[in-house]
């Protein structure tokens, strides 16, 4: 054994002195740099960087060491001596874990502000350091790591002697810590995210367990706050939080047979004094929708959660998509979770039918369930308009070919100038209505509705744009873009529709939600690239293997800032509607065509530039769109006629302006 005295305030300013060291010679070195009419290879970054950083290194061992001594010198000597086997930087982080871990749990409603700011400034130091958070979290064990919060949680509620913003920054703290934690190599990830579950829900523990726990913590009844802000960290291991989210649905599985439902049980336990960030005030506070917040920042756990197999045959995706209800945090959580699932990339490579057919079975399900409307799901609207928007195509195949319910799965979809999914899911049209609305609830979910819609026509514009650009005088293209035109108009009349039926925050009249509704589908189609007309064919597969909409982003709070816009509001009148939509598709063709070329710039009008740069149609105010579009018609008419766009558009936005389906 190896026995080691440390003065404090000895390596206290062996530290310092090591640091103002390291900060001169970088310093003087960049000051000689710059004065020197010649080169000083020994003082480049690439040499004097490595003596620079030898202190650096060092300085991380010698703070460990005195953070060390600090906790050790609990009599306040300035000194503190401890043996180890090799006096090694693993050996004493180790030891500086398992010190922290003592001082964590001396914590509760009598510790002074001092002895707070001590532990929470050690935490903050080190809690992003996986061999010291990982060892105090060991010495801890998972009910200790609860009884912590339970402790902060008291002295928060019941008088405890410092400021709340102390608790709630050393709770914050700590929680970083196990996340840290669980990410270390070698710590027990699955099982601690078992085991926090466990202490934290009372009735998964044993009567012995639960004595023990009560005599050393005494934990309220605030086991579902506590645990709920726990899981609001999202960086945790996927084993960590696989463990955590099992045995949690463990957890709802047994409560069904039982006196309480899990929701009851969170109703009484999942009101506290920890800040859970949760929009729903005097809801309770719901441990599994932050579970599935979770999954929605780690979308590989998520997809593993809902579709490995269960020893009963459970189904977890009935149970949450359909069965469960989610009014605590209005179906934000477990919409968080599927956007996240059914948008990740690496789960789409890895199973796209698992993926596409969960997607499809969670709009089908959660449309019906009672609690998701307009008002009630607000939570929900950015992440469904998420989805919907990744998936328009599917959207617009429902609207347009009508199904009736079924059972939800993945299926291939092709579509004419965009491009084949081998794997899609598939949408029910009875659903359209529910999600539309929810989706549209929100100036965020209303913003990513129009960018999915103007991408996904424009998209498809483009494509025979570009095709024509190579072949001009092919029939068979030329009906194409007068085919993809008409067709436009049913996902833009139920589109239209849909927003006019809700209540928006922030705007002024429903009218006015619609006319920014249009803007934005207006701006989202003039961020649509155009293909290189040698690409067209596979264009559309290519570039959008996932999600070709992705790349269409207006911005942060394009959509509230739409609502501000002094233009023309845009009434409820369906043929009014019908009209500024064929005028729109006649602009939007004119512009492609002439962005690819088939139309030469010099044989278009100046309106149509600003600062040599062509518009789009989402800068033309909606009082000049009908002149807009009678100059745009004299160069597409040789493509598509007048009356070829007038007539069918009108009637096809009109059949679709209304509920789906009917």
């Amino acid at each position: 054994m190896t026995t080691v005295t440390i003065k404090i305030d000895e390596i206290g300013a062996a530290i310092t002195a090591m640091q103002d060291l390291s900060t001169e010679v970088q310093s003087q070195a960049a000051v000689a740099r710059s004065a020197s009419p010649i080169s000083l290879p020994s003082l480049s970054d690439s040499s004097l960087g490595k003596k620079t950083r030898w202190l650096d290194d060092h300085l991380e061992d010698l703070t460990t060491r005195r953070d060390l001594a600090i906790l050790l010198d609990k009599e306040g000597t300035g000194s503190a001596t401890y043996s180890v086997t090799s006096d090694t930087l693993s050996s004493v982080k180790e030891m500086l874990g398992q010190e922290l871990a003592s001082a964590a749990a001396s914590i509760d409603a009598s510790s002074s502000e001092e002895d707070l700011d001590h532990i929470a400034g050690l935490l903050e130091t080190w809690n992003e350091d996986p061999d010291v958070m990982a060892a105090m979290f060991t010495e801890l064990g998972p009910d200790g790591t609860v009884g912590f919060m339970a402790n902060i949680s008291s002295a928060m509620g019941y008088g405890g002697v410092a400021d709340p913003e102390k608790y709630t920054s050393l709770a914050e703290e700590f929680r970083t810590g196990l996340s840290t934690a669980s990410n270390a190599p070698g710590f027990p990830a699955e099982t601690f995210g078992e085991e926090i579950v466990r202490y934290s829900c009372a009735p998964l523990l044993t009567d012995e367990e639960q004595r023990a726990f009560s005599e050393e913590f005494g934990m309220g009844m605030n086991g579902a706050n506590i645990l709920t802000y726990l899981m609001q960290d999202t960086t945790y291991d996927d084993d960590f939080l696989l463990g955590a989210a099992r045995t949690l649905d463990g957890f709802e599985r047994m409560a069904q047979d039982g006196p309480l439902t899990a929701q009851d049980w969170y109703n009484h336990n999942g009101h506290g004094p920890l800040p859970t960030k949760d929009e729903y005030d005097g809801w309770y506070d719901d441990p599994m929708a932050a579970i599935m917040h979770n999954f929605g920042e780690n979308p590989e756990a998520g997809l593993t959660f809902f579709t490995e197999p269960t020893d009963d045959g459970w189904n977890r995706q009935t149970y949450y998509f359909n069965d469960r209800e989610w009014k605590a945090d209005g179906y934000g959580g477990i919409s968080h979770a599927v956007e996240g699932i059914g948008t990740s990339e690496a789960n789409l490579t890895s199973d796209p039918e698992a993926t596409t057919g969960l997607v499809s079975r969670f709009l089908d399900q959660v449309a019906n369930s009672p609690g998701f409307n307009p008002e009630d799901a607000k939570a929900a609207s950015p992440h469904i308009a998420d989805l919907l928007k990744f998936y328009m195509p599917a959207v617009d195949t429902a609207l347009r070919f009508p199904n009736e319910d079924g059972d939800g799965g993945s299926k291939s979809l092709t579509i004419d100038n965009l491009g084949t999914f081998e794997h899609y899911p598939i949408l029910f049209s009875d659903d359209l209505d529910s999600l539309m609305q929810v989706a549209m609830g929100t100036p965020d979910g209303m913003q990513s509705i129009a960018e999915g819609t103007g991408a996904y026509q424009q998209t498809q514009v483009n494509n025979i744009a570009a095709a024509l650009e190579a072949n001009p005088d092919d029939p068979d293209l030329r009906m194409q873009l007068r085919d993809v035109l008409q067709r436009s108009a049913a996902l833009q009349g139920f589109a239209e529709y849909s927003v006019g039926q809700v209540e928006i925050e922030g705007a002024e009249s429903r009218d006015a939600q619609r006319q920014a509704f249009i803007d934005l589908v207006g701006d989202a189609a003039g961020m649509v690239p155009l293909p290189g007309a040698d690409v067209v064919g596979d264009w559309g597969s290519k570039l959008i293997d996932f999600g070709y909409s992705q790349a269409v982003d207006l911005g942060k709070d394009a959509g509230g800032d739409a609502f501000t816009s002094e233009g023309a509001a845009a009434t409820d009148n369906a043929n009014d509607r019908a009209a500024a939509g064929t005028n729109r598709v006649k602009i939007q063709a004119y512009l492609a065509l002439v962005e690819s070329g088939v139309i030469p710039r010099d044989q278009v009008p100046d309106s149509f530039f600003e600062n040599g740069r062509l518009i789009n149609a989402g800068d033309i105010p909606a009082n000049e769109m009908s002149s807009y579009a009678q100059s745009a018609m004299s160069g597409v008419s040789s493509y598509a006629s007048n009356n070829d766009l007038e007539g069918p558009y009108r009637d096809e936005f009109l059949e679709y302006y209304g509920p789906a389906g009917e």
